[in-house]
């Protein structure tokens, strides 16, 4: 498995959206990666988006009651490209991958910035499990992270 992502690593990801359900118009404005402030679509309550790299694909199933906030973010950030040609940036091994800086620099500066609140802490991050990263209260933006062994935090309590 560490192999597998550290190809993963070097490699990149490209997400494309598809969903179940339908979503709720958002705001008026035109989604523009460099403005925050226009993807403020409401996601669907469930919805899947496809992860692809050059070591194959996978699908990632999102449930917006789990994490709102999350996952109008994740939603949008899909929805207009912010994740296309983003690498998988950090492996942990034996717990994380994690991904989420835009390949556009131009981009990445300006998400770097645009934190969103908390969600309530609903679900544990167990095997298969995809959360924004975080750094303290408050301070998730665009980063993610897939959990795909729980071991070393296991061992780590």
């Amino acid at each position: 498995m560490r192999n597998v992502l550290l190809g993963l690593l070097v490699c990149g990801i490209a997400l494309a959206q598809t969903k179940s359900g339908s979503a709720t118009k958002g705001a008026a404005a035109t989604p523009n990666l460099l403005d925050p402030s226009t993807l403020k679509a409401r996601a669907p309550d469930t919805f899947k988006a496809k992860v692809t790299t050059t070591k194959g694909d996978f699908v990632v199933q999102v449930t917006r009651a789990w994490a709102p906030r999350g996952a109008d973010r994740f939603y949008n950030l899909v929805r207009t490209g912010f994740f296309t040609d983003a690498a998988f940036f950090r492996v942990v091994p034996g717990f994380i991958v994690q991904f989420g800086i835009s390949a556009r620099p131009e981009v990445a500066r300006v998400w770097e910035a645009a934190r969103m609140p908390d969600d309530p802490v609903t679900q544990s991050n167990k095997r298969g499990t995809l959360t924004f990263a975080t750094a303290g209260p408050n301070t998730r933006h665009g980063r993610a992270e897939y959990t795909y062994d729980t071991t070393l935090h296991q061992l780590r309590q």
